[in-house]
C-alpha cells in the first residue's frame, strides 16, 4: 500500500535506532518517549507498523500505549494523523502541543507541522519540506527526519536520489530499511520505471516477509498493471496474514467485481 495519509509526516521506525526516539546527550533528536518502558515498547511497535503502512496494527499499539501512559508525545502525534478530522483528532493535536512544551527544537518543529493547513499540492509539499530541512540541519543523523526530508523534496528524482542515500546509510549501520524499499518502489513506478519499481517491491517482500503491507504493495503494482488475477492473489494473501486489512478487503471486492466473480 502506498497511500500516505494526506499531510502526514510519518514517524520513523523506532526500533531501528534508540537515537531516533530517546533523549540523546546532545538533545537534538525528537523526544518521543516517556518514562514507562512497556508503553515505550508499544510505541516502538506501533511506529514500525505505521511506517510500513500497516495502520490497523499501528492504531492498536498507539491506543494501547496511551492506556499505559497517557503522556506519550509520539502516540498523540501519530493518532492525530490516524484519526479523521473531528473531536478526537483535535484532542490528540492539543495533547501533543501541550506535551512538547519544554522539549527541544526538533520536537517543537515536529508539532509545527500540524499548522500547515493547505490542500494537497506543491505549496503544501514545499511548506513541509521547509520544516523537515530545518530539522535535518539540526540533526542530520536522525533517520526519521532524513526519511521525510527526502520524501518531501521538490522533484521525484530528488526524492529517489536522497532515498537511495538513506537506504545505503541504514544498511551500513544495521538499521531497518524495508519501508525505504517500499517508498522507492512507488517513486520509481510514478516515474514509469516499472521494472525498477517491481524489483524494489520484490526486495520489500524479501526484507519484511512477515508483514502484510509488502503483499499489499505488490498487489497494487499488479492492479495498476491491470493484471487482476495476480493482484487478487496478493490481496487474498494479505487477508490470510491479517484479515482486518481495510485496503485488501476493499481491493478483493473491487477485483472480484471487475472479474465478474
Amino acid at each position: 500500500m502506498k497511500k500516505l495519509i494526506p499531510a502526514i509526516f510519518v514517524v520513523t521506525v523506532l526500533t531501528i535506532s534508540c537515537n531516533n526516539t530517546n533523549d540523546s546527550t546532545d538533545g537534538k533528536y525528537i523526544q518521543w518517549g516517556g518514562e514507562n518502558e512497556i508503553a515505550n515498547a508499544m510505541v516502538r511497535k506501533g511506529i514500525f507498523h505505521f511506517l510500513n503502512i500497516e495502520w490497523e496494527k499501528a492504531y492498536s499499539f498507539f491506543t494501547g500505549s496511551l492506556e499505559v501512559d497517557s503522556s506519550l508525545f509520539a502516540s498523540h502525534v501519530v493518532l492525530a494523523w490516524l484519526t479523521p478530522d473531528g473531536e478526537a483528532d483535535e484532542m490528540h493535536k492539543s495533547k501533543a502541543r501541550e506535551l512538547v512544551k519544554g522539549k527541544n527544537e526538533n520536537s517543537n518543529l515536529m508539532v509545527s507541522l500540524f499548522d500547515i493547513d493547505l490542500p494537497a499540492g506543491e505549496e503544501r509539499r514545499a511548506k513541509r519540506h521547509e520544516i523537515w530541512s530545518k530539522m535535518h540541519e539540526i540533526e542530520p543523523d536522525g533517520k526519521f527526519i532524513h526519511f521525510f526530508y527526502a520524501r518531501t523534496m521538490p522533484t521525484a528524482r530528488n526524492r529517489i536520489n536522497e532515498m537511495e542515500v538513506l537506504l545505503k546509510e541504514n544498511k551500513k549501520t544495521g538499521r531497518a530499511y524495508a519501508h525505504i524499499l517500499n517508498n522507492l518502489g512507488y517513486l520509481h513506478y510514478a516515474e514509469d520505471e516499472k521494472a525498477t519499481a517491481k524489483s524494489y517491491f520484490d526486495k520489500y517482500l524479501e526484507e519484511y516477509p512477515e508483514g502484510y503491507n509488502p503483499l499489499d504493495s505488490m498487489g497494487e503494482f499488479y492492479f495498476n498493471e491491470k493484471e487482476y488475477e495476480a493482484a487478487l492473489k496478493y490481496y487474498e494473501n494479505v487477508l490470510d496474514k491479517y484479515p482486518f486489512s481495510i485496503s485488501a478487503t476493499n481491493k478483493v471486492k473491487e477485483i472480484n467485481e471487475l472479474l465478474g466473480n
